[in-house]
């Protein structure tokens, strides 16, 4: 199963430094998420993490096109209401391009664009979204039926919600709030892969 965490908007560039240095070998995936700072942040924060040994292969950009161009980062994911998947193909064909979707028709319409992953949820309840009830697991299987290109599951994953994933051949997770806003953030992360590894030992048996 595959790990992503993506940044919450609410660290300063300093402690983002801080913490994506730290669990990078622990993900496979970390999104830059930051929509209230300004496009020279963004690039400084990359510039630093990617001193510090983390992998471009490993950055992906939420929705600034221009700073994943100018800082030459392969991945790129675009929100509901971003870019079309098309426009991004015709500039630079290379980028591995992410959508979020929110219903099974935006799936399959994301798919035929040529998205390589979908990013759905949330699944679970989430202090994220408040307000918005969860989409659930059935929802997420059935949306995994209907694809062939990988669905990562986001929304309220922690240690005792990821159990119920086991049936949906999601191929990955994404977490917010459970990594970012913990005080040690890589213990975190493993305690939540040690349970997706016990249950792939126990299946295995």
């Amino acid at each position: 199963m595959e790990f992503h965490v993506i940044t919450d908007g609410k660290q300063s560039i300093d402690e983002l430094i801080s913490r994506l240095s730290i669990i990078h070998t622990e993900v496979d995936y970390i999104h830059i998420r930051e929509k209230t700072k300004s496009a020279s942040d963004i690039m400084e924060l990359l510039s630093v993490l990617v001193d510090k040994g983390v992998p471009k292969e490993k950055l992906v950009i939420n929705d600034r096109m221009d700073v994943a161009v100018l800082h030459n980062i392969p991945n790129l994911h675009l929100p509901s209401h971003g870019f079309s998947i098309q426009e991004v193909r015709k500039y630079s064909p290379s980028f591995r391009i992410g959508r979020s979707i929110h219903s099974l028709e935006e799936a399959i319409q994301c798919e035929n664009e040529g998205a390589d992953y979908l990013l759905y949820g949330h699944i679970f309840e989430t202090t994220c979204k408040v307000d918005l009830l969860p989409r659930g697991v059935e929802q997420l299987k059935d949306i995994c039926k209907n694809v062939t290109i990988p669905v990562i599951a986001i929304g309220g994953i922690t240690p005792e919600t990821i159990d119920q994933l086991n049936q949906t051949n999601v191929h990955g997770v994404a977490v917010m709030s459970y990594v970012m806003e913990s005080i040690d953030p890589k213990s975190a992360l493993m305690k939540l892969k040690k349970v997706v590894e016990e249950r792939y030992n126990e299946q295995a048996l």
